[in-house]
């Protein structure tokens, strides 16, 4: 398993060298940049210290499309504070004591963090499969990024087991377990379906297609499941444009 730290449209490149910092104290695999609002600048080598590597090695996508393209299956956890009636936050702890054991936890675990002044928005949440909030004692409850990253990749390595330094106390040679396979969800067959039966995707609020891509990676779908899910679609979407006789 691999521990990621994912942070999404991040706004100080401060912050974003703290968090490279937090990254290599707490023994994470990868920070990645999702549409970053900021260049890696000295004010971030500055604050990344002594961990210049998982600065320099992080890894960017312009997008959450392109995020799902290259990165491989596993478990996508938004750390957030904020809850609500249609935001089911989980305490971080308890919720990856559960999935420590879970197929997806066995590859990849991306937690996942939003920008600065207003943290992840629904369309954010909904690539992700669960929502979970790290503890505070104190009365205030707002965290700093790179704090609440440390924080909770320490929680994480509680539970998740790590594979790093495998290979090199096994019999395989660098390079050869090969690079994961991306992780593929039909997005496109989704609003292809809804539009054929005269949904709005485009429509933000109360969006038919975020709810349903949430529904789906809140059950944390496999590859088999979802290649399922494509051809049930694609079957629908067939006798939706069928003519009427």
């Amino acid at each position: 398993m691999k521990l990621h730290a994912v942070l999404v449209r991040s706004e100080y490149s401060s912050n974003i060298g703290a968090a490279a910092r937090a990254l290599a104290n707490m023994g994470g695999d990868r920070l990645i940049l999702i549409d970053p609002q900021c260049e890696l600048d000295s004010k971030a080598r500055q604050m990344a210290a002594g961990a210049q590597g998982p600065l320099q090695n992080a890894t960017r996508y312009a997008s959450w499309d392109e995020f799902f393209k290259t990165e491989g299956h596993g478990l996508r956890i938004a750390l957030t504070r904020r809850t609500g009636r249609k935001r089911k936050v989980y305490p971080f702890d308890q919720k990856a004591a559960e999935l420590a054991t879970h197929e997806l936890a066995q590859e990849n675990v991306y937690l996942i963090f939003g920008p600065e002044a207003d943290g992840l928005n629904a369309e954010d949440l909904a690539f992700t499969n669960f929502s979970c909030h790290l503890p505070v004692e104190g009365e205030f409850a707002s965290l700093n990024l790179a704090q609440a990253v440390l924080l909770a990749l320490y929680i994480g390595r509680q539970h998740f087991k790590s594979s790093r330094g495998q290979a090199r106390g096994g019999n395989e040679e660098p390079g050869e377990t090969g690079a994961p396979q991306p992780f593929y969800f039909p997005d496109a067959l989704i609003k292809e379906w809804l539009e054929a039966m005269g949904f709005d995707v485009s429509a933000r609020k109360a969006s038919a297609y975020l709810t349903l891509r949430k529904l789906f990676m809140q059950n944390m779908p496999t590859a088999h499941e979802l290649h399922v899910l494509e051809s049930v679609l694609q079957q629908n979407i067939r006798k939706l444009k069928q003519p009427v006789p």
